[in-house]
């Protein structure tokens, strides 16, 4: 029996850059990534799987059409709320508050229920329509762990913003691992959430 870090890190690496990184290379392909990330991720403490590059493959060809639909949709609904606040930030005379407080909590919702989608696509059969009401209702019956994730994946995002000279030693980070690492902090906050 192996130790658990050695493990953890043999089946990480396996996943870390070929996997992740190739399926986002078209970017409509973000979610079946993500997808298949979250499925592996779960799939790592299981003794029993020990290719998780395959398993990755077969879990991002498997849920393709669904995740891909769901990322499409995302992605139309965040350019929607993204125009609403430069047009509330930027366009508007003063501001526009009614466009500043919808676009924010339309991205808000958006990204939480983004949070919680790419989960129930690679765990469970159902139709998009089922995925998406079950991710809005673990987004708002499981709130802590909702507002972790915004910490989890929120935090690098904020670093590189705030702080510029941070972006090349994340910038690799990210490149090398930091995908992993944060689909497998997800796994770890949403593990007991859903059965």
């Amino acid at each position: 029996m192996r130790d658990p870090y050695v493990r953890f890190n043999g089946r990480g690496e396996n996943i870390y850059f070929p996997s992740t990184y190739l399926g986002c290379i078209p970017v409509v392909t973000i979610g079946a990534s993500v997808t298949a990330g979250m499925y592996c991720m779960s799939k790592m403490h299981d003794p029993e799987s020990m290719i998780i590059t395959v398993e990755y493959f077969h879990a991002f060809a498997v849920n393709f059409k669904k995740a891909t639909l769901v990322w499409i949709l995302f992605l139309f609904i965040g350019f929607i709320g993204a125009g609403d606040l430069f047009y509330a930030v930027r366009v508007a005379d003063g501001g526009n508050l009614f466009f500043f407080l919808f676009a924010l909590i339309l991205l808000f919702v958006l990204i939480s229920v983004m949070f919680w989608v790419f989960l129930l696509i690679g765990r469970y059969e159902n139709s998009i329509q089922e995925h998406l009401k079950n991710a809005l209702l673990l987004a708002v019956g499981r709130l802590p762990r909702t507002l972790l994730m915004w910490i989890v994946w929120g935090l690098p995002v904020a670093i590189v913003i705030f702080y510029p000279i941070w972006m090349v030693p994340f910038g690799w980070f990210f490149i090398t691992i930091g995908v992993a690492v944060l689909l497998w902090m997800s796994w770890l906050v949403q593990r007991g959430a859903v059965a």
